[in-house]
């Protein structure tokens, strides 16, 4: 009796073992483009088993920067180039892919399309009803981002005539991607902007702009996802990660996710 006993022990304990767990490479930072991401580390685990790689929520371009900067995580994410008062952290920066920047609006609208002078008129407050821009009646709800949020930059950079109008002051700031989003499939007669890569799988109607559509290889609105790294942390599975992002055998996964390699 004893003797079965004891095998049985043995048996539970040899079949009992938890597989070893896997690496983890943590990116931090900006919510911009997060799928495109977790899909280019899906396809780098599936070359590297073993490593997963964790796409955690948004703490935001700077947030990342930071983190990355004092050493808190190794590697981060970000929508933006590093500014003149980070270079103190003397952080790499790895662009490798490009998203498409867009206008959507709840889906009760109806609306496919608008021109850049609409959009400014909307965005400036000289347009307050869809009905103005051939809509059904209702009031426009302006969404807006932050100062300094990444696809604000983008806009401000290339969207004609963005840069000389004054946000309106009946406007709802948002601070990240996602929560955008949430508040634009909920609430009725919105707009909002934001990268394509996130919206496209939204319940949402993104807009052409003079009917140009973020897939069309020369649409003009596009941002930057790029990686942030000290060098010394260039090493192991986070150098063959990086490795692999900037790689032509992404090109196909962020294609397919929406994006554009770099």
């Amino acid at each position: 009796m004893k003797k079965v006993f004891f095998c049985a022990v043995m048996l539970t304990l040899l079949t009992g073992f938890s597989p070893v767990a896997a690496e983890e490479i943590t990116i931090v930072g900006t919510g911009s483009g997060m799928s495109l991401l977790q899909a280019v580390g899906e396809a780098f685990s599936r070359a590297n088993p073993g490593v997963k790689v964790v796409v955690p929520e948004s703490i935001g371009s700077s947030g990342g920067i930071k983190s990355v900067g004092a050493d808190k995580y190794k590697i981060g994410r970000v929508a933006r180039e590093i500014k003149d008062t980070e270079k103190h952290y003397e952080l790499t920066y790895l662009p490798f892919a490009k998203m498409p920047i867009v206008f959507f609006v709840n889906k009760s609208l109806g609306i496919k399309n608008l021109t850049p002078q609409q959009i400014c008129d909307i965005y400036s407050g000289k347009i307050g009803n869809w009905k103005d821009v051939g809509g059904k009646d209702a009031p426009i709800r302006v969404i807006r981002r932050e100062d300094g949020d990444s696809s604000l930059e983008v806009l401000l950079a290339s969207f004609q005539g963005f840069s000389n109008i004054t946000l309106t002051s009946r406007s709802k700031t948002t601070f990240t991607d996602q929560e955008t989003l949430e508040i634009t499939e909920k609430t009725e007669g919105t707009i909002a902007w934001g990268d394509y890569i996130n919206t496209r799988n939204s319940a949402v109607d993104i807009l052409t702009i003079n009917g140009k559509s973020p897939t069309d290889a020369d649409y003009p609105y596009t941002g930057t996802l790029a990686l942030i790294f000290k060098e010394k942390n260039r090493t192991g599975d986070i150098a063959k990660f990086v490795e692999f992002a900037v790689s032509p055998a992404t090109h196909d996964v962020i294609k397919g996710a929406g994006g554009l390699p770099f």
